[in-house]
């Protein structure tokens, strides 16, 4: 199996994280991806952090049982801060799968704040997704200054491997701009007014 991990608060869930889990579906060949809600973002204030009973509850509903995408709270099961604790707990419950962690530029820009995240890429293939425009993002991008890191720009769809220790770059002409926190906002709007 080729399963694409989508991390995050998804705090909320939005129709943008349905578009990247679709480009990485077709473009990547994988057989799935799994939206990997996570109890907390270190990165992140936890200020407006909706109940991950409820980031869980609104990311199934918006899939509407999608066939190949599916949302898990496996970092709450695994029982992990960190997503490379999570991944190197991911590796040894499927040892026969290979997995690609999916983000867009923003993570591509933080992530070297990552907690062991050399460690990270040492255990899964990273997939960033971009914007065409932003290719001087992806040239300056901390991610790509890493030397022991195979750096690979896609131009097509394929069944590339899916390997520790390598960063495909995809870059696409439109990509979704939605705010989780506008999402949320609505959300939380809606769920008063329904009270």
């Amino acid at each position: 199996m080729r399963i694409g991990i989508l991390g995050g608060s998804f705090n909320l869930a939005h129709a943008g994280h349905i578009h990247i889990s679709e480009i990485a579906l077709k473009y990547l060949k994988l057989d799935a991806i799994w939206w990997m809600v996570t109890p907390k973002n270190p990165l992140k204030s936890d200020n407006d952090l909706v109940s991950m009973e409820k980031r869980i509850e609104y990311a199934r509903n918006l899939l509407d049982n999608h066939p190949k995408m599916v949302v898990t709270d496996m970092e709450k099961e695994f029982e992990t801060g960190n997503s490379y604790k999570s991944i190197k707990k991911l590796n040894k419950r499927y040892p026969n799968t290979r997995f690609a962690f999916i983000t867009g530029m923003d993570n591509a820009h933080n992530f070297h704040l990552w907690h062991n995240w050399r460690g990270l890429l040492g255990e899964i293939c990273m997939i960033h997704i971009a914007r065409n425009t932003e290719q001087g993002l992806v040239r300056n991008s901390p991610a790509r200054m890493l030397t022991s890191q195979k750096q690979v720009i896609l131009n097509g769809a394929g069944k590339l491997p899916l390997e520790a220790n390598t960063t495909y770059w995809l870059l696409k002409n439109s990509i979704l701009d939605i705010s989780s926190t506008e999402i949320r906002e609505f959300a939380l709007i809606k769920d008063k007014k329904s009270i």
